[in-house]
């Protein structure tokens, strides 16, 4: 599980001096939507609608500020302790409470709140427009009563600031905790400016809470070009109706992996804790509990300032009985020798696996690249030559792309499909097991290790990767070492070519490496199911490569790998070489004995008569074991004591023909 850690990021109020109101919690760089409920991608009004269910259009594009029709709330919900079951938008960013529409617009330039053209009872993340012809506000409801939000969003809105580009933000009503977000959810500057946002609530001409920053706040991700798609670079301000406790602890995230091998007993846990109460932390306990058992406590010190965030290990560490599925709870008490105030946010549960046997994990990396993009050149380079070759247990595969300009003469529609799915929309990028969303020229040794230290608990074994002509075939097994949880699995396989010279273009590279020249059987893969423990799933593909950019097919690997759709994260993965098949008139075909199968030490290969012969014998992972050219013989025998017992292929040619069998050492 990923790490949350939440900025410290004081906010600034301004409000009427007597009567209850709300008080502020600034969540900046969470990397997390509030609740995590809403994990769809930040896309336009039109991408949203075809390719997500839920959405309404609320206010399409316009020129002029506009209000909505009335809307509905589609559950109870109370705005500064009244209930309210309607609301109108605002094209500017505003949301506001009613069924009567408000007979001023607030207009695009936002002011210091409390402002005279905005409506009583209004929430605001004002100063964007939806001039643009993508522009649109939507709506949707997300989670499952009594725990929904009602979420309403400036989809690819417009700010003067940005230029030509866009902003998206949301705001959030949330049933139950009648709690309200504003959310900067992704912003791209075309000429380097950033949005002036005043974000904050107005209950009345003289009463408002406001966001430290307005009417001048800026978006937090502008610096990633808004090419992050999803809730990883956003920020979110929370109001909450009441008043703000003196000690209240919260639980945000914990670095608790889904699985374990209990072989590497004991585990330490860890829990990401906020300080959301008015008083500095200084001490408190840390508690653990497993499958409801009892709490398992110990003294932490600490400092935690107002809002602050910390990581902390609790002292003791976990050794589990045996294997199996446990759900861990993990919260804080006792703070700075006081009870906790608010006990509804006190815990985070997690749920992990533990086996008793883990595989190598062979990480995977993509890349989205292009030989017309300037920055992909040092981004390749530094992957290629100080990373890729200090590090081991890696596959690789380059989707090159449509663009700057033409963009690669290799660009496939696969390949951009494939940026789809990632909600890719610059190069150069990169992910690494679909968790690391970067530039390569950011890739470090360091960052590749982190990422293959999570343990896998399926492996992959090539039975069998050829290519014919222009007739691939590949056929594997994904042996599963665990239960994997509910969700939706899907098995990838692509055909990369290890170097292709023949899409050199404009950015002074001259080489690219790994470079996919086709997915089986598309980029969108295969769904499996039977991810369970000590199951093996067999797995075929076979395609037509004849219509591919492939330079030569003696240089080709096959990369498979097994992925969640729903999280991204890839399981595992592996990759074998395309070995290839000699396509000869079978009279010609060498006629060649090889024994004993199964071998032990010693293989004999005899043909009819003296012929020139060389033998190449590759193991099912296509790594070649053994080459060698014999010249004139009949006879020859290949030492084989120091191969790992398994299957081999053994290619005889003979006179220029060649011939394959498979062979099996056992010692």
């Amino acid at each position: 599980m990923k790490k949350i850690y939440i900025s410290l990021f004081l906010g600034v109020f301004s409000l009427g001096l007597f009567g209850q109101g709300y008080y502020q919690i600034p969540s900046v760089n969470a990397g997390m939507n509030p609740g995590n409920l809403n994990n769809d991608p930040e896309q336009p009004e039109g991408f949203l609608t075809a390719n997500s269910t839920g959405y309404s259009n609320v206010l399409p594009s316009s020129t002029a500020d506009a209000w909505s029709t009335v809307q509905t709330i589609p559950f109870s919900f109370n705005f500064n302790g009244a209930a309210e079951t309607q609301y109108h938008v605002s094209s500017s960013g505003v949301v506001t409470f009613g069924a009567t529409t408000p007979t001023t617009t607030p207009g695009f330039t936002p002011s210091l709140l409390p402002a005279a053209t905005i409506p009583p009872k209004s929430i605001c993340a004002w100063g964007v427009n939806l001039t643009g012809a993508n522009d649109a506000v939507v709506s949707k409801t997300f989670g499952t009563a009594p725990n929904r939000q009602h979420w309403i969003i400036w989809a690819s809105a417009s700010s003067t600031a940005l230029g030509a580009g866009w902003t998206y933000w949301g705001i959030v009503m949330e049933e139950g905790t009648d709690n309200i977000y504003i959310v900067d959810m992704r912003s791209y500057s075309q000429g380097g400016g950033n949005v002036a946002i005043a974000a904050g609530i107005q209950v009345d001409g003289s009463t408002a809470y406001t966001v430290a920053g307005s009417p001048a706040l800026t978006s937090q991700n502008t610096a990633t070009g808004g090419s992050q798609s999803d809730a990883l670079d956003n920020s979110y301000y929370q109001f909450v109706y009441g008043t703000q406790p003196q000690y209240d602890m919260t639980a945000t995230g914990t670095s608790v992996p889904q699985y374990y091998d209990i072989n590497n007993a004991p585990f330490t846990l860890d829990v990401d804790l906020r300080n959301l109460g008015t008083a500095a932390v200084t001490s408190f306990d840390l508690n653990y509990s497993i499958n409801g058992g009892a709490a398992v406590t110990a003294p932490v010190t600490g400092s935690l300032a107002t809002f602050a965030s910390g990581n902390f290990n609790h002292p003791t560490a976990w050794t589990p009985s045996a294997s199996g599925s446990y759900t861990i709870e993990l919260w804080a008490s006792n703070i700075n020798g006081n009870a906790d105030e608010n006990m509804t946010n006190d815990r985070i549960s997690t749920s992990v696996t533990v086996v008793d046997t883990a595989a190598t994990r062979q990480t995977l990396m993509e890349v989205f690249t292009s030989s017309t993009c300037g920055p992909c050149a040092p981004g390749n380079a530094n992957m290629d030559q100080n990373v890729v070759p200090n590090v081991s247990n890696y596959t690789i595969v380059k989707y090159q792309q449509d663009f700057p300009g033409n963009g690669d003469p290799y660009v496939t529609p696969t390949a951009v499909n494939r940026r789809g799915y990632y909600g890719i929309n610059s190069i150069p990028r990169m992910e690494i097991d679909g968790q690391w969303d970067e530039n390569a020229a950011s890739l470090t040794t360091g960052v590749f290790n982190g990422f293959q230290a999570v343990p896998a608990f399926m492996h992959m074994t090539f039975n069998a990767s050829s290519i014919s002509t222009n007739q691939v075939s590949v056929d594997f097994d994904i042996n599963v070492l665990a239960d994997y949880p509910a969700g939706t699995y899907v098995v990838q396989t692509a055909i990369v070519e290890k170097k292709t010279t023949g899409n050199v273009a404009t950015n002074g590279e001259t080489e690219f490496f790994y470079v996919m020249m086709d997915m089986l059987p598309d980029e969108n893969g295969e769904v499996i199911t039977g991810l369970t423990k000590d199951n093996t799933i067999n797995i075929t593909r076979s395609a037509d490569l004849s219509g591919t950019f492939i330079e030569d097919l003696w240089d080709l690997k096959v990369v498979v790998w097994v992925e969640n759709t729903q999280t991204k994260e890839v399981m595992n993965s592996a990759w074998a070489d395309v070995i290839q098949l000699v396509s000869v008139d079978e009279n010609e075909l060498p006629t060649a004995s090889i024994f004993p199968n199964p071998a032990n030490d010693v293989l004999t290969i005899q043909l009819e008569d003296e012929q020139e012969v060389s033998v190449k014998i590759v193991d099912l992972s296509g790594k070649t074991v053994f080459a060698k050219d014999f010249g004139l013989t009949s006879t020859e025998k290949v030492a084989t004591s120091n191969f790992a017992p398994g299957v081999y292929m053994v290619q005889v040619i003979a006179d220029g023909h060649m011939s394959s069998e498979r062979v099996v050492i056992s010692h």
